[in-house]
């Protein structure tokens, strides 16, 4: 036994403190840590008094300590195993907690506990969430009109130009907006599975301006806490005022081929088959390859999370006379997240470049190509309404798009604002 061990104090007395008044008990054995620095008793208790005070990121590091100076130090292990759970290893701490039962030497009172425990343990491996969110807000675009008022085409071999209908051009007003979430996730030993499905209607003052769009997905990942790999396949559907505009059939997947200690690194593959109901010819199969990361780092002690990715398009036309035929073209996807105050800021930059393969009408710049650029921004700040629970959350969001095009009918641009509350079941 070491001589720091050895000078360690009796801490038998100080257990009973551990239920009364946890903090407490942290602050008086931090004063024996060059005492006792080689006892795994002592960080073994240590890591118990901040597991209680919920102190779940001290408590894992002093546990780990313990059990790295004695393997065998079975109350560390009980609380090692409570600290996972808690932070969402759930797979880790049934694994653990199984081991735990299987031991010859413990108490039946410990042993029932345990067994309660893994019962209660394996039963959250299946995880059913329900959330309804109700949001105000204001679009300065609501029919995604272009945002010229004229248009110039070439007529008989002449270009002339014609004024947009004012039922055509951009119209702002304000919105409520209604989503429903739903979401089945089942945690197994080796693969974790996902079904989940969300509508969101948007209501305006003319109903022609409507907006319903509705999705459902089913993916598959790695049981880890950093899956390695994960596939998702998705139905997409959007219905604008009254119409059926858009639907979507989707598949990816991803790998990560290299895992740093802050990140992640992957190429990502997906397929999306895209029908236009009202403009068939306009339908078409995306392909997309791309490469992208995945980071976590501190900036203070505020935790980050950073992805990008790098996107390669290909949009095979399924109609023979789609104008434009074959599109190609390239995607940036920025993704940034950090807690801000109580809460969370999300943003997001998407920048996407596609050119037709052929020219897109004769009635426009004599059938030149069209080439279309589209920078889109999207922020978001979310906090819970109560310190105690996440269970109803504040969010405040703003999205801005710009497309330009060689072609005036497809420039775009757009602005909307809006705040809400999300409930969780």
């Amino acid at each position: 036994m070491s001589v720091s061990a050895i000078g360690c104090p009796d801490l038998s007395s100080l257990y009973q403190s551990l239920d009364e008044n946890p903090s407490a008990l942290e602050a008086q054995l931090s004063s024996l840590l060059e005492q006792c620095s080689q006892s795994s008793e002592y960080f073994a208790l240590l890591g118990a008094a901040q597991l209680a005070s919920g102190d779940l990121f001290q408590a894992l590091e002093n546990l780990e300590l313990a059990l790295l100076i004695n393997p065998d130090n079975g109350a560390a292990i009980v609380d090692y195993a409570e600290v996972l759970f808690r932070q969402g290893q759930v797979l880790n701490a049934i694994e653990i907690n199984e081991q735990l039962i299987g031991r010859e030497n413990l108490p039946e009172g410990l042993r029932a506990a345990l067994n309660a425990r893994q019962s209660r343990w394996s039963s959250s491996r299946i995880r059913k969430n329900f959330s309804l969110a109700g949001f105000v807000g204001f679009d300065d675009n609501l029919n995604s009109a272009p945002i010229s008022d004229q248009l110039s085409l070439t007529l008989s071999g002449k270009s002339v130009t014609l004024d947009v209908s004012p039922e055509y051009q951009a119209k702002g007003g304000g919105f409520s907006r209604l989503v429903t979430n739903a979401s089945y996730r089942r945690l197994g030993q080796t693969v974790n599975s996902r079904l989940s499905a969300q509508v969101s209607a948007r209501f305006a003052e003319d109903s022609s301006y409507e907006l319903v769009q509705a999705s459902a997905q089913a993916g598959l990942a790695q049981a880890s806490d950093q899956p390695r790999w994960d596939s998702v396949i998705g139905l997409d559907h959007v219905v604008f005022g009254g119409n059926t505009i858009y639907s979507s059939s989707t598949a990816r997947a991803r790998f990560v081929v290299k895992q740093t200690d802050s990140c992640g690194f992957y190429p990502r593959f997906a397929v999306q088959y895209q029908y236009f109901h009202t403009q068939r010819t306009l339908s078409g199969l995306e392909t997309a390859v791309g490469l992208g990361m995945d980071c976590n780092f501190f900036t203070g002690n505020r935790a980050n999370r950073l992805a990008l990715e790098l996107t390669s398009l290909t949009n095979r036309a399924t109609e023979k006379n789609r104008l434009g035929r074959d599109r190609d073209g390239w995607r940036l996807n920025l993704i940034w997240r950090r807690p801000v105050g109580a809460g969370e800021l999300l943003g997001q930059y998407v920048l996407t470049s596609l050119e037709d393969e052929a020219g897109y009408s004769p009635l426009f710049d004599l059938g030149a190509k069209r080439k279309e650029s589209l920078n889109s921004v999207f922020l978001q700040y979310m906090r819970p309404l109560s310190n105690r629970s996440r269970t109803a959350q504040f969010f405040a969001n703003l999205s801005y798009h710009s497309q330009d095009s060689t072609i005036n009918l497809f420039k775009t641009r757009g602005t909307s604002i809006e705040i809400g509350i999300n409930w969780g079941f």
